[in-house]
């Protein structure tokens, strides 16, 4: 049996990265693998709820060697920096058996195996979203895990292509590995008491679209703002509510120019924002809404999609590459043309899809089988 490792570290300001990490476990656990044996590690002051979440599904062992700022952390940091390598930290990790360490982003082990992820190349995509030393940095962050480790794992195929073009000379070295995302199984018992709950816990309308994004100024909120701010002034009245972190540490003005839009335009009767909910209620709010939108410029493999395709809900998505192959049953529109939009929210019936994709446990399960494939890789390297 491979003992693998992942490091914990994980923030809740990021919850795709949360929720992939999540699913990967998950899915390890449901498969029982008697090849692969999970640990993750996590520092003493790591959220509680972020342990117990881990907790659930491998071992998960502490050190403070992962708190940021601690005496261990700062020697790790020192070490990486002067000598390029990973002594302390492999020490740890070599003392619980770890033969190949996960999705750290880490290199630089004499005796540890490494399968790095990049979720994608937005930066390439839509570079003016970035600052010129932000875009610098992770062409130079990608490069140095590409080379230096010894498999890269990408959530999609069109990330595959980019990543062609990105390091065409170390193409051998990419795996593909769409992830799955679980439902909370709550999500169909939920009835018409729920429904009436969640309305009046977040004060809400019925018949609403929901927006689930963070507010990252390439999840391209405002265009669905504008399109139901031009259908208002056509007398059509719709009522849009969106969750989500409200900053965007590259924007850090663009939750404000959101907020004066809103006021602007008299669009509070329209318009909800929410900000960050309980996970368990961003899936009340998926099953009871008309429809979820993903309007995003940009994405890897969203966790938002995955989550709807795993339940059978439609979704309204803009027309990136990556959308349609995630989830080809779903309505697109015009990512750069807010008419099509217009249209589609204007004639839109509330609509749940069968999912004929693939079942969910089907497709976990090949989640699963596909992640120890390449594991097992490194054993036969």
């Amino acid at each position: 049996m491979i003992k693998v490792g992942f490091i914990g570290a994980v923030s809740k300001e990021w919850m795709g990265g949360l929720n992939y990490f999540k699913n990967l476990l998950f899915a390890m656990d449901s498969l029982k693998s008697k090849e692969v044996e999970i640990l993750v590690f996590v520092g003493k002051k790591t959220d509680i709820e972020i342990k117990s979440m881990f907790k659930g599904y491998a071992i998960v062992i502490e050190n403070s060697i992962f708190d940021r700022g601690s005496l261990k952390w700062l020697f790790m940091k020192i070490e990486q920096r002067i000598f390029k390598t990973n002594f302390l930290l492999e020490t740890i990790l070599r003392k619980y058996g770890i033969q190949v360490l996960s999705h750290s982003s880490m290199t630089n082990f004499k005796n540890i195996k490494t399968i790095n992820w990049i979720p994608d190349f937005q930066h390439i995509h839509l570079p003016q979203m970035f600052l010129a030393d932000e875009i610098k940095s992770r062409d130079e962050s990608f490069i140095k895990i590409i080379q230096e480790s010894d498999i890269i794992v990408l959530s999609s195929y069109d990330a595959l292509q980019d990543f062609k073009n990105f390091a065409p000379e170390h193409e051998k070295k990419a795996r593909v590995l769409q992830f799955v995302s679980q439902p909370n199984k709550k999500y169909f018992e939920l009835n018409g008491n729920d429904k009436n709950n969640i309305l009046k816990k977040y004060e809400i309308k019925d018949e609403f679209f929901y927006m689930p994004n963070q507010f990252w100024k390439h999840k391209s909120h405002m265009m669905v703002f504008k399109a139901i701010n031009e259908l208002k002034k056509e007398g059509i009245e719709l009522y849009l509510v969106c969750t989500g972190y409200l900053q965007d540490y590259r924007n850090t003005s663009y939750i404000e120019e959101i907020k004066d839009f809103i006021k602007n335009n008299n669009l509070k009767q329209n318009i909800k924002l929410l900000g960050l909910v309980d996970y368990e209620d961003v899936f009340a709010l998926i099953k009871f809404s008309k429809v979820v939108i993903n309007p995003s410029l940009f994405e890897g493999w969203s966790s938002t999609v995955e989550e709807c395709k795993s339940v059978g809900k439609n979704m309204i998505l803009s027309d990136l590459d990556v959308h349609k192959e995630q989830y080809p049953n779903a309505t697109f529109f015009d990512r750069n043309n807010i008419e099509s939009l217009k249209n589609i929210l204007k004639n839109y019936q509330k609509e749940n899809l069968d999912n004929t994709i693939e079942t969910l446990e089907k497709r976990t399960k090949e989640f699963a089988q596909k992640y120890v494939k390449i594991v097992m890789e490194l054993e036969n390297d």
